[in-house]
């Protein structure tokens, strides 16, 4: 994957030294360069999928004259930084801290909370007296159905029986009025999602990492208890340029499917595909990408590969980033 390297950051340049005054200087994040990087993914569902807010239907926007499905950036982000900080862990190079639970006690190193993950996923904690922000290096973007919600949709009707079987609640005397509706996507609904920097800010262990945290599928939304995995990510394909593409919204790449919202994933794939690639300087087709992703997985399975020897490698780079900047 060669040819992204020029839109990567240099793990071996992450920080750069600026002068306060003639004498004083300070240590930051080296100053972004253009570049960026989109990952084009069409999430599948395979069971039943609930992606809601407070009220019961499934979020949605309207969006060209009709509502389609619309699931936040963190229903698949708060799953797979998770996923990245089980990595970390398994290879013994970070994932300290609970998600969300990030926290530093006087004495410690910045580097005990923040890691690899914190860098790709970006993180706060409290510090000191301070808060201690990383921006994210990628971004998720909402993931669009590619149909209309009223063709994606359905629901079931459920009540809380007793465990005798009725409804019949013998403490209160009477018949429970515990019912509800359950509102669900349908497997084999397709949305589309973009994930993409801005800048030179990914280094090219974090794009591993990234790859690694997508995975192949997962349980994602609500009620996953009820449910299991029930999302299958494909890769469209990594597209790569100076200066970010209208395109890798996915709500641009919801009027390219207009014509094909009935078509099969291999022809939504190749269209996005065609469409993206002639938008951008560099591009790598998504069977690439997933084979890449394929080896990139068996390569973590496997007992001192070269992938952890990165990760390895990486760790105390990424620390002294983390540790030099907030000191």
């Amino acid at each position: 994957m060669q040819v992204l390297k020029p839109y990567l950051a240099n793990i071996e340049h992450l920080t750069a030294t600026s002068h306060i005054d003639d004498k004083k200087i300070y240590i930051h994040p080296k100053l972004k360069n253009l570049g960026c990087v989109s990952i084009v993914l069409i999430r599948e569902a395979i069971a039943p999928v609930v992606f809601r807010n407070a009220e019961q239907e499934i979020t949605d926007i309207e969006c060209l004259d009709n509502l389609y499905v619309r699931a936040v950036p963190n229903k698949f982000k708060y799953i797979e930084r998770g996923r990245g900080l089980q990595i970390l862990r398994a290879l013994g190079v970070g994932g300290k801290q609970a998600q969300n639970k990030t926290v530093l006690y006087k004495g410690q190193k910045v580097s005990d909370a923040f890691d690899l993950n914190t860098l790709v996923f970006g993180d706060s904690a409290n510090y000191d007296n301070r808060v201690l922000p990383v921006r994210a290096a990628i971004n998720y973007s909402d993931a669009l159905s590619i149909k209309p919600k009223e063709q994606v949709v359905d629901s079931t009707f459920h009540n809380r029986a007793m465990e005798d079987g009725t409804l019949f609640d013998a403490e209160s005397k009477k018949n429970s009025d515990n019912l509800f509706t359950r509102h669900f996507i349908k497997p084999s609904t397709l949305m589309v999602q973009v994930l993409s920097t801005r800048g030179q800010v990914l280094p090219d262990i974090g794009l591993k990492h990234l790859l690694l945290s997508i995975g192949l599928a997962g349980s994602y939304g609500g009620q996953t208890s009820v449910t299991g995995v029930n999302i299958k990510t494909h890769i469209i394909g990594i597209y790569a340029d100076q200066f970010e593409q209208a395109i890798t919204s996915p709500y641009e790449l919801l009027k390219v499917l207009q014509p094909h919202t009935d078509s099969d994933l291999v022809t939504i794939k190749a269209t996005l595909h065609e469409v993206l690639q002639a938008k951008h300087a560099t591009s790598l087709q998504g069977a690439e990408v997933q084979q890449w992703q394929h080896d990139l997985i068996k390569a973590f399975e496997q007992n001192g590969s070269l992938l952890e020897q990165e990760y390895q490698a990486a760790q105390p780079k990424v620390a002294a980033l983390f540790n030099e900047w907030f000191s």
